[in-house]
């Protein structure tokens, strides 16, 4: 909270305090190990191999899901075929004397 209030005094301390928050790593404070003890498999050991920051990750994520859309909608309207019209009705069509789907009683 103090570092807050003296960010707000100065607006140079104010940048560096955003910049500083937007590093990749923790914001969790980082246990120091006690004197004459080694560190083992601390979290500082390995960086993972591939970290992104909120802004790049969720661009793609959008990206990703604007591609998917766009992607389907394209296939519908571009590349799906359209069925053909129904051929007009011929009205002078002779009917059938028996209904197709009756019950033959022979």
């Amino acid at each position: 909270m103090a570092a807050l209030m003296r960010a707000r005094a100065s607006p140079a301390a104010f940048r560096v305090l955003a910049a500083a928050s937007r590093t990749y790593g923790t914001s969790l404070p980082v246990p120091t190990p006690p004197p004459g003890t080694e560190m083992v498999f601390h979290s500082r050991n390995q960086q993972p191999k591939y970290s992104l920051s909120n802004p790049k990750w969720f661009s793609i994520f959008f990206a990703c899901n604007v591609g998917a859309y766009l992607g389907h909608y394209f296939y519908l309207k571009a590349l799906m075929p359209a069925n053909p019209p129904n051929p007009p009705r011929d009205p002078d069509e002779p009917r059938p004397e028996k209904h197709m789907h009756s019950v033959d009683d022979d």
